[in-house]
């Protein structure tokens, strides 16, 4: 009998294939450690922001301390460099041109004819069209008001110019009224403190001798602060005639401490000059919050 040759195909088929190994846990494990890592180097960045942002902090803290002393040691400097307020101003001419500049002659045709000094305060004036408000007495300008008429206002290095000027505010309780006209003057601004006796002081304004029957433009009276009544009266050994009403008394950076108001001569009154503070112009005439 011939050998029989065994089909391959149903040997092959008849044989025992061992099964095929899952590679499925192996990708899972694979995955797991990619998460853990992605996980471990968010959690590293995160914690270098931190840090980096608390370092940032204490660096903007240490500059911020370090600009505040700056600027506290400039502003001390500063205060060390200004002139003192108890000494007389070392260019007492440049001072006496720059106060005179934003002084004025003020004059009310209605009744007596009265008139008085003034001077430029504020640049933001209520009347559309105009420029300048100027300060005085409510004594000055009173007749003007009261027969709602225009006052003369005379501007200029030697008062060579005559302006209109409307009334727009008065406080008769603190003698202060407000003028305002369409030129522009320059500004006496306030000064930030109130007087302390001893200060040096300046008086500029428009007095009348009678004997010579002159006035004398931007008369200059000089003294020191004596008084300073409940923040209200400056009491000035500057010495005020008939006619300086309205004008300033500035310390010696040309600050403005008072309106000139009062004064009394004599054995029985004694002599005293006296400026209405300017922090007053905030009770009635002035919105100073």
């Amino acid at each position: 009998m011939e050998p029989q040759i065994q089909d391959a195909t149903t040997v092959a088929l008849g044989e025992s294939t061992p099964p095929m190994q899952s590679k499925k846990p192996v990708i899972l494990i694979v995955l797991i450690l990619a998460i853990v890592a992605l996980v471990a180097s968010q959690i590293v960045m995160i914690q270098r922001i931190a840090t980096l942002e608390n370092e940032t902090g204490m660096q903007l803290k240490d500059l911020n301390k370090q600009v505040t002393e700056s600027a506290s040691r400039a502003d001390n400097t500063a205060k060390l460099l200004e002139p003192s307020l108890f000494k007389t101003p070392d260019d007492l001419d440049a001072l006496i041109k720059k106060v005179g500049a934003s002084v004025v002659d003020i004059y009310c045709e209605s009744g007596d004819g009265s008139g008085g000094t003034g001077f430029a305060y504020d640049d933001e004036p209520v009347t559309a069209g105009y420029s300048t408000t100027i300060v005085t007495n409510n004594h000055v300008i009173e007749d003007c008001w009261a027969s709602d008429s225009e006052v003369i206002v005379y501007i200029g290095d030697t008062y060579e110019t005559e302006v209109k000027g409307i009334i727009t505010g008065v406080d008769k309780e603190n003698d202060l009224a407000l003028i305002e006209i369409r030129e522009v003057l320059p500004l006496i601004e306030s000064a930030e403190d109130f007087a302390k006796p001893g200060w040096w002081s300046m008086a500029i304004g428009n007095p009348y001798d009678e004997d010579i029957e002159e006035v004398l433009d931007r008369y200059v009276s000089i003294g020191y602060i004596g008084f300073v009544l409940d923040g209200y009266f400056n009491y000035t050994s500057a010495t005020l005639n008939r006619g300086n009403s309205g004008g300033p008394l500035v310390n010696s950076r040309g600050e403005l401490i008072g309106i000139n108001t009062f004064a009394t001569s004599g054995l029985d009154y004694g002599v005293w000059n006296i400026a209405v503070d300017s922090d007053v112009l905030c009770k009635t005439l002035y919105d100073c919050d």
